[in-house]
């Protein structure tokens, strides 16, 4: 390989290497420094303290971060953006954790942790440190370590018993193999020579079979798709460079790849959620990259750049998809996904035969998407399940996730077939066939026509089940996106946003049906649920089909115009609130504020019952630091005038259209996947919970005020309707924040809750000015805890006390330790002590301070750690 060639090669190589390159990375780089920290995925960071990093319990996720050293992408992407002295720190920082990790793992291989010698792990942790040796600024000393370092991870990976096998997990060892041999391993390195020829044999092979002939990769997954063919353009080009024959594979294999990878895009340019799929933004420059033709382009932006894909219809009949959308460009488009795939048990769902549907910028037929891969969790079981698709049950169970090897092998027919009639312009009609059920052969028919217009599409499916093992009970399920309500006909079902109607569902067979709506339910059996992104659930409504029989022919229309069934006989006229930001009270129309400085999936409404602006507008500057939406009603105190009563207090239907609106406007954004909190302020507690109470939205109070005096008839009746609520959500997600200053409203707020309210003890004695600065740094700490990405805690400063006070209601037992830094300098250290509870005299000076916390105890599989917003000190 002449000189030039092996430039060439590198080049290539360098671009499998991970590397950031987001605005965060310099932060993120620069924190390292300063705190000794690193980040272990999206959210949670950790110290650098061997006791502390890879020590991961249960959280797999965590541990292949801490030992496949992954925050090094971040490094790596900063380290043209340090100066000397940084570039110099990170370094050393850099062969200060590879030296630990070295010792208490690395030269202990036959004891060490799983996560430290995990396939897939390894080769990350070799990528990286390959990565550095190529980026960063190294001493002699350091990069003859690293180098050494690097090659003695390079022939554990080139172990024949360490092989991860034909899949992705595989495909990375491979990946950094190929990287070390051609960046670090010397010329003459009988290892690298090794390490190149392995890599590239065992990366055909796993190519040549991991997409199907069609071009799609066989995990089941559009996002795992993306992942793998990321690698198509990149090993085309160096292999090419190389002079390698192999290239002609990766190049075939591409244009299959993009087809898929674009018409699998959503009106709303995200992947739909089947599968293991991640609803993420689709238009980063790594798969920008990757599909260059200008059609992909195209589908992730909306239309707004890119390439017009010349076909709406498209299917891969090898592969079980079948794809149809009304128009592109269009964000409120009718989209179709038809899946009858198995092609390989990674990330299989058990999702025989399911369709989504989105049109009109709602999800009509969902799925619930992924929950997460820990299996121990029965969400988790229950996001894989049958149940949680648009499939069939058979006996009150579904299929199992996969089927042995063996048996798939054997099998005279294949498990699951798609036949495709059409699939063109405005039709589809495909056919597919699963035999996975047990003495049963199900067909399922879709027929897709477009109209002129989006909601002009109608749907026809026709499920056709014979049975060899006789009568029993078939459900058939349609899961209907969250935030949607479903109206029960004689033959099928309504399904309304709001007022109006997005959908009518109606089932046709000789035999006798019986119809169920099931949403957010936990017991006998999970159903009835949707997964915005992993570990977070909304309640979503699912129709049940139920029948009892052998065999089963049966016709289902879904209509989304010229509805059947006339709205009025079963919708009442004041089931439906005015929308939050045109809500009329007293015949007065109340404006509201919204501002949403970034996409997020979660959001607070927050109802303020203070007058004075400076109070409110506090509150709102604090939660816009973060990247959640805020929806904003200033003043509930000026929409309860509007309908007072002759003694002054507002009457008990103004609160009710008040919380009706609140609900109304808690569904609308769940049916979007965004979870609301709603935060209340003084008045604002009456509609706030009666809202929350209704729509199962966490609740968090700041001096919860029932909105009538002591001894008014009315405060019975409301104290009622919050008890009967209560008997409806036992499990209620409600925290009160109240100061020294409460009133007796306040108490019987409190009271109203009975067990369902979670208080905070230590803030009884408290200015209420000390409990509003830690409102604010409240709601931001309770979404993060509700993304699980935090630990609940509250902290604050009593100004009287003149002193700290944390709490940290989930650490019973634990030992706590917290430091206190005034800017970057340490003013404060409070060694570890028991107990959830804890104060922290303090003198000095006034401003924000900010609270390092450190807790670790026995039900904590490692320590936590984190740090406060921002807390004032007056």
């Amino acid at each position: 390989m002449s000189e030039w060639t092996a430039r060439a090669v590198a080049d290539s190589a360098r671009r499998i290497v991970p590397v950031n390159h987001g605005s965060w990375v310099l932060g993120r780089a620069q924190t390292s420094i300063r705190e000794r920290t690193v980040r272990l995925g999206a959210v949670d960071s950790s110290s650098i303290d061997p006791a502390i990093l890879w020590h991961y319990g249960s959280d797999r996720a965590r541990g292949r971060h801490a030992h496949g050293f992954t925050f090094l992408a971040d490094w790596l992407g900063a380290a043209p953006q340090l100066d000397a002295d940084e570039a110099a720190a990170l370094a050393v920082l850099l062969l200060e954790m590879v030296q630990a990790w070295d010792k208490h793992f690395g030269q202990r291989r036959e004891s060490a942790v799983e996560m430290a010698f995990h396939d897939e792990t390894t080769a990350q942790r070799l990528l990286g440190v390959v990565g550095s040796l190529d980026r960063l600024t190294l001493t002699g000393q350091q990069r003859d370590y690293l180098t050494k370092f690097a090659r003695r991870t390079a022939s554990v990976l080139a172990e024949p018993g360490f092989y991860g096998g034909v899949n992705n997990h595989g495909m990375f060892q491979d990946l950094a193999l190929l990287t070390w041999s051609t960046l670090s391993a010397g010329a003459d390195d009988a290892l690298g020579a090794h390490a190149w020829e392995l890599a590239s044999g065992r990366l055909h092979t796993y190519f040549s079979t991991c997409f199907t002939p069609e071009g799609v990769h066989v995990e089941n997954t559009p996002t795992y798709h993306l992942m793998v063919a990321r690698y198509l353009p990149i090993l085309n080009e160096l292999f090419t460079r190389a002079g390698s024959p192999a290239a002609e594979l990766y190049a075939k294999l591409l244009p299959g790849a993009a087809d898929y990878a674009v018409h699998c895009v959503t009106p709303e340019a995200r992947y739909p959620p089947v599968s293991d799929t991640h609803r993420r933004r689709l238009d980063t420059a790594q798969n920008l990259e990757t599909f260059r033709g200008g059609e992909f382009e195209y589908a992730v932006t909306g239309g707004l750049r890119g390439t017009r894909p010349a076909a709406r219809t498209i299917a891969f009949p090898d592969s079980g998809y079948a794809l149809t959308r009304s128009a592109w460009g269009d964000p409120n488009a009718t989209f179709v996904h038809f899946s009858c795939a198995y092609n390989a048990d990674y990330h299989k769902h058990s999702d025989e035969q399911s369709v989504y549907l989105r049109s009109g910028g709602r999800d009509l037929l969902c799925e619930a998407g992924p929950y997460g891969y820990n299996w121990r969790d029965p969400f988790t079981k229950y996001a894989y399940s049958s149940a949680a698709h648009n499939s069939l049950v058979v006996g009150g169970t579904g299929l199992p996730r996969t089927e042995p090897t063996h048996e798939r092998n054997a099998a005279s027919s294949p498990l699951s077939r798609l036949e495709v009639e059409i699939a063109e312009g405005d039709q589809l009609d495909a056919t597919g066939t699963t035999r996975r059920y047990r003495g049963r052969i199900w067909r399922r028919r879709l027929r897709v026509l477009h109209g002129a217009e989006a909601p002009e599409t109608r749907l026809t499916i026709t499920d056709s089940i014979r049975s060899v093992v006789g009568p029993e009970h078939l459900q058939l399920l349609w899961h209907i996106g969250p935030g949607l309500r479903v109206e029960l006909q004689t033959t099928g079902a309504e399904v309304f946003d709001g007022a109006t109607k997005v959908m009518e569902i109606e089932f046709h067979s000789d035999v006798e049906l019986t119809l169920e709506v099931v949403e957010g339910v936990e017991a006998p059996n999970i159903q009835g649920w949707h997964f915005p992104d992993f570990g977070q659930r909304v309640p979503a409504p699912v129709i049940v089909v139920d029948v009892l029989t052998t065999d089963l022919a049966l016709t289902t229309e879904v209509r989304l115009s010229a509805f059947a069934w006339n709205q009025s006989s079963t919708v009442a006229v004041d089931e439906h609130p005015d929308p939050l930001d045109e809500l009329v009270v007293g015949g007065r129309k109340i404006s509201t504020w919204a501002s949403s400085p970034g996409s997020s999936d979660q959001s607070v409404l927050l109802l303020c019952g203070y007058a004075e602006e400076v109070h409110r507008e506090r509150f709102v500057a604090e939660l816009l630091k973060s990247e959640h939406a805020v929806h904003y009603v200033p003043n509930i105190a000026a929409l309860t005038t509007a309908g007072q009563s002759p003694s002054g207090s507002p009457s008990e239907s103004v609160l009710e259209k008040i919380a009706r609106a609140v609900a109304g406007h808690i569904r609308s954004r769940a049916m979007r996947g965004v979870h609301v909190i709603v935060a209340t302020v003084g008045e604002g507690f009456g509609p706030g919970v009666i809202a929350a109470l209704a729509t199962g939205a966490p609740l968090i109070a700041l001096d919860p005020e029932l909105p009538f005096p002591g001894g008014d008839p009315r405060a019975d009746r409301l104290e009622a309707r919050i008890a009967d609520l209560i008997a409806d959500c036992p499990d209620a997600d409600m925290e009160v924040l109240a100061s020294v200053e409460a009133t007796h409203g306040i108490v019987r707020s409190v009271q109203a809750f009975g067990p369902s309210v979670q208080t905070y003890p230590a803030l009884g004695g408290l200015l209420r000015a000390d409990v509003e600065d830690a409102f604010s740094g409240m709601l931001l700490n309770a979404l993060e805890v509700r993304k699980g990405a935090a630990m609940k805690y509250l902290a604050l400063y009593d100004r009287r006390a003149r002193e700290f006070i944390v709490e940290l209601p989930n650490a019973a037992g634990a030992e706590v330790s917290v430091r206190v830094f005034r800017g970057k300098e340490l003013v404060l250290a409070m060694p570890y002590k028991v107990g959830v509870s804890h104060r922290l005299p303090y003198s000095g000076t006034v401003g924000p301070h900010r609270l390092r916390i450190y807790v670790r105890g026995p039900q904590f599989s490692q320590p936590e750690i984190f740090t406060s917003t921002a807390v004032r000190v007056r």
